[in-house]
């Protein structure tokens, strides 16, 4: 299998983008908060317009109604989601009715739109189904179809089935006793969205470990929910080559590995989400000084269009910084003509216009470059600051039980009491030591 998961969603958002064609060719795309996120990953604004697209809205908002237009709709298998979308065709539910403007009270609203075409991101529960059936606004839909986009794909290779918050917390402790069987079973539902996407039936294997010493394991009840959805929908899967190998779904769980997550690692991308503030998993905002010494708040995505991070992301923090380096003074140095023209230089009417040519692409590269030197910058500051280099090595004596002279390690408990008193180490990395 050649995963990739950014093509394999956005593929399926512009099928759907694609199908879409009213007779009055152009169209109203209607979202909601969660829809519109996996839509904004995939997808630029400019390139969902130019498939006929008048408009997007979102549909958690108050809306004017235009009967001329029809709507195609992306939305999440939700309560609130269904709900808005019978109000907008004046249909009936449960809920209580909604009046003009669609706000709650009075008689049933007249269509908003002419028609929909509605994508869920995912499987629609059979209650939600029977409630849209119910509703008796099915006379004015063209398309109900389900995708299978609801996870969160982080690069062409990674995704999340990003659900809950503290979910360390919310899968191991035994503290928390309600919703944990809901909570694997959504997991496995976007496991089962990701081998659809993929158009994958796979064998499942699972790591099962002694539970007396390693406690609960959640690998294979993960498992078994994983096959019991995955039987939901492999009829409608496309067979596999008689030459195509049989793909693997290997499922392990953190008991596996309790230590890692507690540890400073010190390539770069662990050292970026240890120590910096990204927003989203993929954005980082920083303030870059101009050459007229302005300031000018910037941010750069980490992403498969970041040749950089792509680059030295898997890297240990030194090497990716001598490597970034070096590109950065390879960059200016072949372009010795754009850096002179900068610094006031005077050139030639043919050296112009080749500055000129050459100016847009040194710019971007310069920019992604500045921005990962400065996120470099802000690591090793980090780094310094917090003594996490003297840290780092306890750790690894911890772990190890061995020194890096491979000496048997048993200073354990004072080396840890003096970290504990050091008033360069912050709380919490002070707690990372002790859990």
């Amino acid at each position: 299998m050649t995963a990739n998961f950014v093509e394999s969603k956005r593929q399926e958002f512009i099928n759907a983008l694609v199908g879409v064609r009213p007779r009055e060719r152009f169209k109203v795309v209607v979202v909601d908060v969660r829809s519109l996120k996996l839509l904004n990953r995939v997808l630029k604004l400019s390139e969902i317009l130019e498939h006929d697209v008048a408009r997007i809205e979102k549909i958690e908002n108050n809306r004017k109604d235009d009967p001329s237009i029809e709507a195609l709709y992306f939305l999440t298998p939700s309560k609130q989601s269904v709900d808005t979308l019978i109000a907008d065709f004046g249909g009936a539910s449960s809920a209580q009715p909604r009046g003009p403007g669609g706000q709650p009270g009075g008689r049933p609203n007249r269509p908003k739109y002419r028609a929909a075409h509605v994508f869920f991101t995912s499987e629609l529960p059979d209650q939600l189904l029977a409630r849209v059936k119910k509703s008796g606004i099915t006379q004015h839909m063209k398309a109900l179809k389900e995708l299978c986009i609801e996870y969160d794909s982080h690069g062409n290779r990674i995704f999340l089935t990003r659900l809950i918050n503290r979910p360390l917390y919310r899968l191991y402790s035994p503290l928390v006793t309600r919703g944990f069987n809901d909570e694997l079973e959504l997991i496995s539902k976007k496991l089962v969205n990701v081998c659809g996407a993929l158009k994958e039936t796979p064998v499942v294997r699972y790591l099962l470990l002694d539970q007396e010493t390693y406690g609960d394991t959640k690998a294979r009840p993960l498992a078994f929910l994983f096959h019991t959805e995955m039987d939901r929908i492999r009829e409608g899967m496309p067979k596999d080559a008689d030459d195509k190998p049989q793909t693997e779904l290997i499922i392990v769980d953190r008991s596996a590995d309790p230590i890692a997550p507690i540890l400073h690692e010190f390539t770069y991308e662990a050292m970026v989400y240890d120590l910096l503030e990204i927003e989203d998993g993929i954005k980082y905002t920083y303030t870059a000084k101009l050459g007229s010494g302005e300031e000018e708040v910037k941010t750069v995505q980490l992403d498969d269009n970041d040749s950089v991070w792509q680059e030295f992301r898997y890297k240990h923090i030194s090497e990716a910084q001598e490597g970034i380096m070096k590109q950065f003074k390879e960059l200016l140095g072949s372009n010795r003509a754009i850096t002179d023209m900068q610094a006031g230089g005077k050139l030639n009417l043919n050296k112009m216009r080749d500055v000129i040519t050459s100016m847009p692409q040194f710019k971007v590269q310069l920019t992604l470059l500045s921005a990962h030197i400065t996120m470099m910058e802000k690591c090793m500051e980090q780094f310094k600051k917090r003594s996490l280099n003297d840290l780092a090595m306890l750790e690894q004596n911890l772990v190890m039980g061995t020194t890096p002279d491979d000496e048997k390690y048993f200073s354990g408990d004072i080396d840890i009491a003096d970290m504990l008193i050091n008033p360069d180490i912050e709380m919490r990395d002070k707690l990372r030591l002790l859990l």
